[in-house]
């Protein structure tokens, strides 16, 4: 243990950390770099709100309340991790030229397949902890596994999704799809209103990152919001095969639009830029690879492995095409 905290959970908090550095490092040197930087905070406000409400009013899930550092019932680590793939996600899509209503669309796809390698990977990192005044908390929730014998860094309390991805519900990744999709929506709004404001009035165009991040939280509780993760647009009505029906419609539409515009691609400055758009997603993918193994959580070994290889492939790809797009000198 390390501050109260298993050592793998210890390295998770630190990792996160520094990609978040790595992340503001790159937004610091952006056209209006403060803007930059209020956005990923507020990423963070409306991802908090949101984990909150899951955790402590829905309880869909709980996190483990063993870390150095927690935001209500949510760790920082989560969070970091969480505006840090936004922003690189986010960064790349608006690289690839696509039409400005398309770009939320691919975001939230980045967003998601990045997620399907950190979940099996750290759910299932279940470490023997002593029970304290504190589990009493956790064991509140239904299902819940906080009662000082096993627990992950976070853990659903429904115990009927052992038939999701690899153990995850599949709603689970509609919901990074859109988490991802309903801020970059509401982020892009706030950021052409900003621009059109009086310079004499820029001082409340900077509130717009938190106000897309608060509105960002609470966009998931509409029919139409709870049909795209659910594929009903009563949750207690959904099942396994109607929320994996919608999660391959979310990505099949996703994939498709990256498809059709595959030939807008401008050039990209991958020595100012590689780092936040290729760098940070492999890396990541990297990190889920090396601790799944190092852990011993065979569960994850397949996800890890096999989402990364597609990814990566993608990112080649990109790579490659970028290489043609570049003058030759």
């Amino acid at each position: 243990m390390i501050f109260g905290t298993p050592v793998s959970w210890f390295l998770v908090e630190l990792f996160s950390f520094i990609v978040f550095f790595i992340v503001v490092s790159h937004a610091v040197k952006q056209e209006n770099s403060f803007l930059r930087i209020l956005e990923l905070f507020g990423f963070m406000l409306g991802a908090a709100i949101f984990e909150n409400v899951g955790t402590n009013v829905v309880h869909t899930y709980y996190y483990d309340f063993r870390r150095i550092i927690m935001v209500g019932g949510v760790p920082l680590e989560i969070l970091l991790l969480e505006a840090s793939i936004w922003y690189a996600a986010f960064n790349l899509a608006k690289k690839l030229n696509l039409p400005v209503w398309a770009i939320p669309f691919v975001v939230g796809l980045f967003g998601s397949v990045q997620d399907m390698t950190i979940d099996p990977a750290a759910v299932f990192d279940r470490v023997a902890l002593p029970q304290t005044v504190a589990d009493s908390i956790n064991l509140t929730h239904p299902g819940a596994l906080g009662n000082g014998i096993m627990s992950g860094q976070w853990n659903w309390t429904d115990p009927g999704y052992e038939g999701g991805f690899f153990g995850i519900p599949f709603y689970n990744y509609s919901g990074w799809m859109y988490l991802m999709f309903y801020y970059t929506v509401y982020a892009m709004v706030g950021d052409w209103l900003y621009r059109k404001l009086p310079s004499s009035l820029s001082w409340i165009g900077n509130l717009y990152p938190f106000i897309a991040g608060i509105i960002q939280a609470f966009s998931f509780g509409n029919p139409l919001g709870r049909f795209l993760l659910f594929g009903k647009i009563d949750p207690s009505q959904s099942t396994l095969t109607s929320e994996l029906l919608i999660l391959c419609l979310n990505f099949a539409f996703a994939i498709a639009l990256l498809i059709a515009f595959r030939k807008k691609m401008k050039p990209m400055d991958l020595k100012q830029d590689g780092l936040i758009l290729f760098a940070i997603p492999v890396i990541l993918h990297i990190y889920d690879i090396v601790y799944a193994f190092a852990r011993g959580t065979t569960v994850a070994y397949v996800p890890v492995l096999v989402v990364s290889a597609i990814h990566f492939a993608y990112l080649f790809l990109l790579i490659r095409q970028n290489r043609k797009l570049m003058p030759v000198d």
